[in-house]
């Protein structure tokens, strides 16, 4: 049943291991093995009584004196097994079935990624003589009447918002976003600007379902009838914030656009440093091989510290990556970031960053394998330990730990290949397939690489045709599949994977689409995020996302928000974010009271000093201490908590 594919096996081996069925079963039987089933009358009931010396520490060898009855003891324990040692003494609890309204989904569950039934899933299967244009209108659904909602497709239009720049025009694209804190976001647009939002979700009302006491109902068996994706009733409130500054904070080094290079390499932190405040960015210093880094500050919108290490490489810096390492992504350790730094000198560094007030001059490791060709995007995973850089013609691996390369592969063969062979009708044109000229690739956890490819019909110097494509490889360099990318005019901007790695989020011309990374339908679409309704060939272009980011956890998010062309964000509400905003306004506004409420003792204390009998100056301070209090949490809250009196 696996057509003699060790990658298909795996796959439903791992989605059967996640289904329903199998987790309405693993907890009777981790209490057979190693819970209250083991031992005792709770093993008798259960029939799960064996011999008393494959019991775990029912007999010590060593004691025995006797040479032949040890060694048979031990040839007994030897041949027929010993159970574990007994861990719980107590019924091991159950997960909730994903029919169950009170758990808390996950984006792969939202997007029914882990159904074996590919009826569910919205597919879009691409022959190679059809383009995409033409197939986006011929999308195949088995049951329309039963078709699960999708979050991005299907939703209400209260449930994304759309800031534009300010006037006058024409202003630069977002090209990376970065969702900081509970309520802000930081963009920064190709000429190196830093800009600062702030959201808040506005719910019309909260109410529960008192009936559902958290078990399992009959009638919630089913996937689509039990989410309610769209539960969540309210609106966006969101601003642009405008600080009072005496510098515009931006980058160091912002290149001019030229036709080698257009937007400068940048990359912004997932963990936040400086007792969780701050973020760090990292980008191209000069233009020559350095490398800037900064502390921004994403509530004041000030940049609170900058170093730019010279000649870190021997040309300009082409691509950052960075992923979090440690506590930062529930690993455990020592937390911070690992960044991995492509150059166009054809060699690539790989930096580590723990504390903001260690900052790294040189990097740890520094690796090639590209012969000097330029580098035009690299990956880093740290749960796989494993990183990716690639060039026109090659991609590398590499070992995270000590810098060796695991191995190396060629573009592959795909569907931009047969359907540049379909419509070639001059027997004097060549196809080429190389590497797309993009940073955009994803290393997924799964342990797939994604990457974009470019395949160009040529008659001699002459560019007939040029077509981009995804492809999926394992970290082996086996080619899995890949899909077209006809639709977008130009190569993807972005690609990353979601927390689980069962599908990528391709960003790019008209919008985003997600792809599911799956052995059995490779990189099928199964939702899409389209900026412009009813976005053509012809229109397509006017809208682009350059830059995707869920929050506050990529694992359990409640926003997307999108970096698009002419300086737009646009932001959209998923499963969630009605109650997550109403537990968050409690604790944001508590913590700022309770931050305020230590302000009044410390200015006493700098006034008054330790000198007792003073306890006639305290009337004198009573009203500045209160102006004081009550200033501070206007001037953090105001806008969204707080309204301001006239007069």
């Amino acid at each position: 049943w696996a057509n003699g594919s060790p990658e298909n096996f795996v796959e439903v081996m791992r989605l059967a291991l996640e289904s329903d069925i199998c987790s309405e079963m693993l907890p009777d039987w981790i209490d057979l093995i190693f819970g209250r089933k083991q031992q005792g009358k709770a093993a008798i009931e259960a029939h799960n009584v064996f011999f008393y010396l494959t019991y775990y520490g029912s007999v010590d060898v060593a004691s025995i004196e006797d040479e032949g009855l040890r060694k048979a003891t031990e040839l007994q324990i030897a041949h027929f097994g010993q159970c574990p040692m007994q861990l719980f003494y107590r019924r091991h609890a159950s997960r909730k079935s994903r029919s169950n309204r009170r758990r808390r989904q996950t984006l792969s569950e939202y997007l029914r990624l882990y159904d074996m039934k590919t009826g569910s899933l919205l597919i879009h299967t691409l022959p190679p003589h059809i383009s995409m244009t033409k197939m986006l209108s011929k999308t195949t659904v088995v049951d329309n009447a039963n078709k699960p909602l999708l979050p991005f497709t299907d939703a209400p239009l209260s449930y994304w918002v759309h800031l534009g720049a300010p006037p006058p025009g024409p202003h630069a694209p977002l090209i990376s976003i970065r969702l900081a804190l509970a309520d802000r976001c930081m963009a920064i647009d190709s000429n190196g600007i830093f800009h600062f939002f702030r959201w808040a979700w506005k719910p019309e009302f909260i109410e529960e379902d008192l009936s559902d006491d958290g078990a399992d109902s009959p009638d919630d068996s089913s996937l689509s009838g039990a989410l309610d994706l769209f539960c969540d009733k309210g609106c966006f409130v969101a601003q642009r914030e405008l600080f009072s500054f005496r510098n515009i904070p931006r980058l160091p080094y912002s290149p001019v656009a030229t036709g080698d290079f257009s937007y400068i390499s940048v990359s912004v932190s997932k963990t936040l440093f400086a007792n969780r405040s701050l973020l760090l960015v990292l980008s191209d210093g000069d233009g020559k091989g350095g490398l800037a880094m900064q502390l921004v500050d994403p509530a004041k919108g000030l940049i609170k510290g900058e170093v730019i290490v010279p000649s870190a490489h021997a040309d300009r810096i082409t691509s950052i990556d960075m992923d979090p390492i440690g506590t930062a992504s529930g690993q455990g350790g020592v937390g911070g970031e690992l960044a991995f730094v492509g150059s166009a000198d054809g060699t690539a560094t790989l930096w580590r960053f723990i504390s903001s007030h260690y900052w790294p001059l040189r990097p740890r490791v520094r690796m090639g394998g590209h012969l000097g060709a330029t580098i035009y995007s690299v990956a880093i995973s740290s749960s796989l330990g494993v990183c990716a850089s690639v060039s026109a013609y090659r991609c590398c691996l590499f070992d995270v730990g000590n810098g060796a390369m695991i191995r190396n592969f060629s573009p592959p063969i795909g569907a931009g290949n047969n359907y540049a062979a379909a419509i070639m009708k001059d027997n004097d044109a060549v196809i080429q397939i190389s590497f797309a000229d993009t940073p955009a690739i994803c290393l997924s956890t799964l342990g797939f690489l994604v990457v974009a490819c470019c395949t160009e019909l040529r008659r001699g110097d002459e560019l007939l045709k040029e077509i981009f494509s995804l492809e999926l490889l394992t970290l082996e360099g086996v080619h899995i599949g890949s899909s077209l990318l006809d639709t977008h005019k130009s190569p993807p901007k972005k690609i990353f994977s979601n927390a689980d790695g069962r599908a990528v989020f391709v960003c790019g011309e008209g919008g985003m689409s997600i792809h599911l990374v799956s052995t059995l339908h490779p990189l099928a679409i199964v939702d899409q995020w389209r900026l412009g309704e009813g976005a053509t060939d012809d229109n397509s272009s006017k809208h682009v996302m350059h830059d995707l980011d869920f929050g506050p956890t990529l694992s359990r998010p409640v926003l997307a928000a999108a970096g698009c062309s002419e300086g737009a964000l646009r932001l959209h509400a998923l499963q969630g974010i009605g109650k997550w905003s109403n537990e968050n306004q409690r604790n944001t506004v508590s913590s700022a009271v309770g931050n305020v409420l230590a302000l009044p003792a410390q200015t006493v204390k700098n006034a008054l000093g330790g000198v007792a009998g003073m306890g006639s100056r305290f009337v004198g301070f009573g009203k500045e201490i209160g102006k004081e209090a009550f200033s501070v949490v206007r001037d953090r809250e105001g806008g969204f908590f707080f309204r301001k009196n006239k007069g």
